[in-house]
């Protein structure tokens, strides 16, 4: 199975979390090493791995088993890969790659091919709750096979099998702390204020997504660069007035941009859950004792983690 490794994505991201994906090729081989002609199947199985029964989904565990990631193996057909399995009786197959029986030449003839394998993680199973780390399910695949002189006597998937070629393959994800603003916030809409208005204030939400425990600060910083959320509204028209503005947090706490690797500043921290989170943000504005027109500004939203 290509170098053994099956590696969905370099980097699961709450991005693609549910929707990360990868294909591959499943290799095999059969030499007839005998003197005459002949008709071989080839039937390939895959169980649970790390969990034998658990065939869709399939999971894969951190260290500590405590944390997974649903994911599916299917054939180019669609169906997931799965295996030989026993059912009153008489074997059947509820999965496993079946290739019909092929002829072989004379005397040390081989063939040989492969089937494409898709690997996906499965949405809606709770994947864009994983915690960052490597997660991983190891896999004891089998190769059976029925040999004969005769295309209709070789049916790997009849009966049991002498024959059988187990094979080993992992498949793992890595989980990296990641966010995104997942909705841009709506403006700030003072409306119309009188000239002797004090402490004017509005407000909006910043919607993040982050993975889950991984820690994250937001920072924000008027068009000016005040790293303490002191902001200016100039005028649209040709008018030296401006309205000064205090970006906050809670009431009393300004909201700027001076957070470090090693300290969140004046700015805010959460951790993420791997669902939006939404935070509210305040613009005070002391005074609007200015020339009649209209004022705005732009803010920068800068998410660490």
């Amino acid at each position: 199975m290509n170098t053994g490794v099956i590696n969905i994505s370099n980097t699961i991201t709450t991005a693609n979390a549910e929707s990360a994906n990868i294909t591959g090729n499943l290799e095999y081989s059969c030499t007839n090493t005998g003197d005459t002609a002949g008709y071989v199947s080839v039937c390939l199985a895959a169980n649970g791995g790390n969990t034998p029964n658990a065939v869709n989904p399939r999971y894969m565990n951190t260290a500590s088993n405590t944390h997974k990631l649903a994911f599916d193996m299917t054939l180019p057909n669609g169906k997931t890969w799965g295996t030989r399995t026993f059912g009153f009786g008489e074997e059947y197959s509820s999965g496993a790659i079946y290739i019909p029986a092929r002829s072989t030449e004379l005397g040390q003839s081989n063939i040989s091919d492969r089937v494409v394998i898709s690997t996906s993680l499965i949405p809606n199973n709770g994947n864009a709750l994983a915690i960052p780390g490597t997660y991983t399910n190891n896999f004891n695949g089998d190769l059976t096979f029925k040999a004969a002189e005769q295309s209709g006597s070789t049916d790997c998937l009849e009966g049991a099998q002498d024959n059988s070629n187990p094979f080993s393959f992992t498949v793992q994800a890595t989980v990296i702390p990641s966010c995104e603003i997942t909705a841009k916030p709506t403006d700030i809409n003072l409306n119309n204020i009188a000239a002797s208005a004090i402490n004017t204030r509005g407000s909006t939400s910043i919607g993040v997504n982050c993975t889950n425990g991984a820690p994250y600060t937001i920072g924000l910083t008027p068009s000016n660069g005040n790293e303490n959320g002191k902001g200016d509204m100039t005028s649209t028209s040709p008018n030296s007035d401006v309205i000064p503005y205090q970006l906050q947090s809670v009431a009393g706490t300004a909201w700027g941009n001076t957070l470090t690797a090693e300290s969140v500043g004046n700015g805010v921290a959460y951790n993420g859950t791997g669902v939006n989170q939404s935070h509210t943000v305040y613009a005070i504005v002391p005074s609007a004792d200015v020339k009649p027109d209209h004022y705005s500004d732009i803010v920068t939203i800068s998410v660490n983690y």
